[in-house]
């Protein structure tokens, strides 16, 4: 019995593939003996937000300190319709935290081009380097409805997350789900919804399953190692689901980070190893954009 990151036996299309995208660059690190890079991670989203990016500094492998962040790097964010173009230097509210933002709230648009630069000296050679990432904004998935059901599937009740929408068009999606259970919201990476369109490309899906959790109920039934990287539902329950149409290269990111210990989030310590990357000249980290659709559904008594 597969645990959360199972999917209904009905929807094999929406499983996992393992193909690594060609316009991503495929970096293995020594985990015991390698040198610090950088590591840079931010998403530009259409939320109307100050968008932010984190610069940081990796740590070998099995440091238990987390990975130091740099805070003297000069950040800019280019947007590029192909017609009109707006430009933004990002800084740090509180200088030392790696963390830089847009001085005012912006939302990015589907469709539109998304240039990253950093540039720093990171080496300390007296010479700055500059990392570079470009990403397209794929137009957002619109969510006709959803809802949560409830099922038995041998010895376990288990919630389905099911939604109703179009997918786009003749070309293979990629899909992401960022979830709230009462108010909490569960940000590690190897937490996500993820999915493709194989098999569905351009139909109207109806109450397609794309996840399901286990109930609290059945909780003793699992290992102890096993629940303490479960999440678990219960009758009542409030999610919030962020829905996001991402990109190929973002969709293997996530499914590789997710298959790393702990499945840690990059905005807090960086892919250890092995993990594709977008950004240039030997810097590891993901930079992307993508449109949020954000739905709510109660989980059924």
């Amino acid at each position: 019995m597969n645990k959360i990151r199972s999917i209904s036996a009905s929807v094999i299309a929406l499983l996992f593939i393992a193909i690594i995208s060609s316009c991503t660059e495929d970096t293995t690190i020594d985990t015991k003996n390698s040198a610090y890079v950088p590591v840079i991670y931010g998403t530009i989203t259409n939320q109307n937000i100050r968008q932010q990016i984190q610069v940081n500094s990796s740590s070998a492998y099995f440091d238990k300190e987390t990975n130091k962040r740099i805070a003297k790097a000069i950040v800019t964010l280019k947007e590029d319709s192909g017609m009109v173009s707006n430009s933004y230097v990002l800084t740090q509210d509180s200088v030392g935290s790696g963390i830089y933002a847009t001085k005012d709230p912006m939302m990015g648009k589907p469709g539109w081009n998304y240039r990253l630069s950093v540039v720093m000296d990171f080496n300390n050679d007296g010479s700055d380097e500059e990392y570079t990432a470009e990403c397209n904004m794929p137009k957002a998935l619109k969510v006709d409805s959803f809802n949560i059901t409830k099922k038995k599937v041998g010895e376990y009740t288990l919630y389905s997350l099911n939604i109703s929408a179009q997918d786009d068009g003749d070309v293979e999606n990629f899909y992401m789900g960022k979830y709230s259970i009462n108010g909490v919201w569960y940000n590690k990476i190897s937490k996500y919804i993820a999915f493709n369109d194989v098999s569905l490309n351009g139909e109207y899906v109806k109450n397609l399953s794309v996840w399901n959790f286990n109930d609290v109920g059945d909780k003793s039934k699992f290992s102890d190692d096993d629940a303490k990287d479960m999440i678990f539902m219960s009758s009542g329950d409030s999610m919030v689901v962020e829905f996001s149409n991402i990109s190929k290269a973002y969709y293997h990111f996530i499914d590789e980070c997710a298959s790393q210990k702990n499945g840690s989030n990059p905005m807090f310590g960086g892919p250890p190893a092995n993990i594709s990357t977008n950004i240039s000249n030997g810097a590891r980290g993901f930079f992307t954009a993508y449109a949020v659709s954000e739905v709510s559904a109660k989980a059924p008594n």
